[in-house]
């Protein structure tokens, strides 16, 4: 005679342990660990196994050093008006890195009279209308009766053309050209250069202007200020000194 429980499920041999209070209940069909240990669900860490470091990379990959203290990042960009490391090449105008008590190399008188000579070939077609227009011209009367040469038509004209494009030349080549890049035409001849005074950037546009109408101060005392160069420390005359430019080769 049976003693089963006729209300209890039959008993299939196996009797699982109970559960200890915390601990998972074994899987009776898992497979054995062949370290000796139970095997772990997949995705759950193994016992021992430290949790991974946040942001720390899924591989592993080369490591490389971190820079200096105090060094720029690989590829930063330098922030605006900050100063650059002692040999570093400093960018835009300026005089060439020489060192503490650097001066620049500045054009001798002769250099600076030749250059205006050359700039001065601007005034040929002026002169060549002038000429035209004076040998061209017809006796006649003034105002007043007396006896005058009076200029034709075509004698006009040409002094009218010449005039334009000789101030179309003066203005192209002393004031845009030299202002823009330093060099006129006479200048770029003689390898020298017109730029600010202890920057090195060209003077501009407007500033080559001034500096042209101010060499009329050169003029008012005996021409001094055009022999001013001979024996200033920057070569410099009156007009330099007003715009605060020099001349360098």
């Amino acid at each position: 005679m049976s003693t089963q429980d006729p209300f209890q499920p039959p008993s299939t041999g196996w009797n699982p342990p109970a559960p200890t209070y915390g601990q998972p209940v074994p899987d009776p069909y898992a497979a054995p660990s062949p370290y000796g240990q139970p095997a772990q669900p997949y995705g759950e860490p193994t016992y021992g196994t430290p949790p991974p470091v946040y942001g720390a990379p899924a591989y592993p990959g080369p490591a490389y050093p971190a820079p200096a203290y105090g060094a720029p990042a690989f590829g930063a960009v330098p922030a605006y008006g900050a100063t650059p490391a002692f040999g570093a090449p400093a960018y835009g105008y300026g005089y060439p890195a020489g060192g503490f008590g650097y001066t620049p190399s500045y054009a001798s008188w002769l250099q600076r009279v030749g250059a205006y000579l050359l700039d001065s070939l601007a005034w040929v077609p002026y002169l060549l209308g002038l000429m035209v227009m004076t040998v061209t011209s017809e006796s006649g009367y003034d105002a007043y009766g007396a006896s005058a040469d009076q200029p034709t038509a075509t004698g006009l004209v040409t002094f009218a053309v010449g005039a334009a494009v000789t101030l179309g030349l003066w203005v192209w080549n002393r004031w845009v050209r030299g202002g823009r890049t330093g060099q006129s035409w006479g200048k770029k001849a003689l390898g020298i250069t017109l730029q600010k005074d202890g920057t090195g950037a060209p003077l501009g546009v407007w500033m080559a202007f001034v500096r042209d109408v101010a060499h009329y101060v050169d003029g008012l005392v005996l021409y001094l200020g055009y022999l001013w160069p001979l024996w200033d420390t920057q070569r410099q005359t009156f007009s330099d000194k007003l715009t605060k430019s020099v001349v360098v080769r």
